[in-house]
């Protein structure tokens, strides 16, 4: 308990100590996150554009007479041995001009060897073997054009691992010799070993960007709720948010139960007199020749006059929305009705 109170207090003081930025500070501060957004765009375009341009390059001509041509070539890079993603890409160009009629096919070679193409103990020879039967450990390093044209550009992809190579370019003829007169035929060589490396800068300047343009949209968020303060609402629509909200919060607690029956009527008719009417004379007139007096008529009670029955239902309203339907005669109906659209519809519980 006393570790909680602890904690506690001391993130109370760490997030008093932290100062509020005034106005100036944050649009400072906002305004060094959009320069270096910028800042992080322009570099990782920089290294996405140098990581296309090939900074080895070198052109080799095939010789009259010999059919082929070598040389030697260091390609650095990551020292990764195998065919993987850090392999070095080799772009080979080759032009064929002319060729004699007897040429059957063109091939290149890129040869590892630590002596480069100086080797003279048929190391050479024999790689080239095996890349010619698929065989080597890294398939990448050869290519072969099988019957080539004239005035034709063949684009050849390779890949290598870091080290040193022995590039040849051998022109075969269909007898397998001939002279190779009036042979014309160029190779145009690019290396690209720092694509990968500046490729990986590239993307990490792109992240970087993001976490910048995060960083400036939350403080010009902060510098518009300072520079440009929300209107206050009027006393209307004050009135009315805190109406429905107090509405919106009460909210019926449910619909009210129906009338146990009828309203009780009178307990039983109205009372008459309370005895007989006073009675007439003794004895008979003086006069027996006098007509005789005609007895009053009896009075007929006069009954309360009963209230006509509604000839319609009638909908008593209990408050909250709510009503009770009573029938002409009456009695109640135990359904509750709302209002909905300007008519009486009973009402259905959306939790049943």
């Amino acid at each position: 308990m006393t570790d909680e109170v602890e904690q506690e207090a001391s993130s109370d003081s760490d997030e008093e100590s932290v100062p509020e930025l005034t106005i100036e500070e944050r649009k400072e501060a906002l305004k060094k996150a959009r320069w270096n957004v910028f800042m992080y765009l322009g570099v990782a375009a920089l290294l996405f554009a140098f990581a296309l341009y090939p900074f080895m390059s070198m052109s080799m001509d095939v010789d009259e007479g010999i059919g082929s041509t070598d040389k030697a070539i260091t390609v650095w890079g990551l020292p990764i041995a195998g065919e993987d993603f850090t392999d070095i890409p080799v772009d080979v160009e080759i032009i064929v001009q002319s060729i004699p009629t007897d040429v059957s096919s063109i091939e290149i070679f890129m040869i590892e060897n630590s002596k480069g193409c100086d080797a003279t103990d048929g190391s050479i020879e024999d790689t080239r073997t095996l890349l010619q039967k698929d065989e080597s450990e890294h398939p990448n390093q050869y290519h072969i054009i099988e019957d080539p044209v004239e005035s034709q550009t063949y684009d050849v992809e390779m890949s290598v691992d870091p080290g040193i190579y022995c590039m040849q370019v051998v022109v075969n003829s269909e007898a397998g010799g001939g002279s190779f007169g009036g042979i014309n035929v160029q190779a145009n060589v690019d290396i690209y070993p720092t694509q990968l490396p500046l490729a990986i800068f590239a993307v990490m300047c792109l992240l970087m960007s993001g976490f910048a343009f995060i960083g400036a949209q939350k403080h010009g968020k902060f510098v518009k709720d300072l520079v440009e303060p929300k209107a206050e609402p009027s006393i209307e629509e004050t009135v009315l948010a805190q109406t429905s909200e107090s509405r919106i919060t009460a909210g019926p607690s449910g619909p009210p139960t129906g009338p146990s029956g009828p309203p009780t009527g009178p307990s039983g008719p109205p009372t008459g007199p309370s005895g007989p009417p006073v009675a007439g004379p003794t004895s008979p007139p003086a006069q027996q020749d006098a007509e005789p007096v005609a007895e009053p008529e009896p009075v007929a009670e006069v009954e309360e006059p009963v209230a006509a029955a509604p000839s319609e239902d009638v909908y008593e309203d209990q408050g909250d929305g709510w009503y009770f339907r009573k029938f002409p005669d009456g009695t109640y109906d135990q359904q509750v009705y709302v209002i909905e659209e300007g008519a009486y519809v009973p009402y259905v519980d959306p939790d049943a």
